[in-house]
């Protein structure tokens, strides 16, 4: 069977002082379906990387290395 790959961006509102790297590495996720093979968190971008990398693009699209 073939696949393909898609990329998603996904922001999650955590605490201030937690370390986004260690929630991440320790959180929970999900994507239910029977057409999906496997799933990977592939970056971590703060709200702070986002500003300084592009200020039009807060969200992040223009730094992720999938764009």
């Amino acid at each position: 069977m073939k696949t393909k790959m898609v990329y998603l961006t996904v922001a999650v509102e955590i605490d201030a002082e937690a370390d986004e790297r260690e929630v991440m590495e320790n959180c929970d996720y999900f994507f239910d379906s029977s057409a999906i093979k496997s799933a990977a968190i592939e970056e971590i971008f703060t709200e702070e990387e986002m500003k300084q990398n592009n200020d039009s693009d807060l969200y992040g699209l223009g730094s992720s290395n999938f764009a």
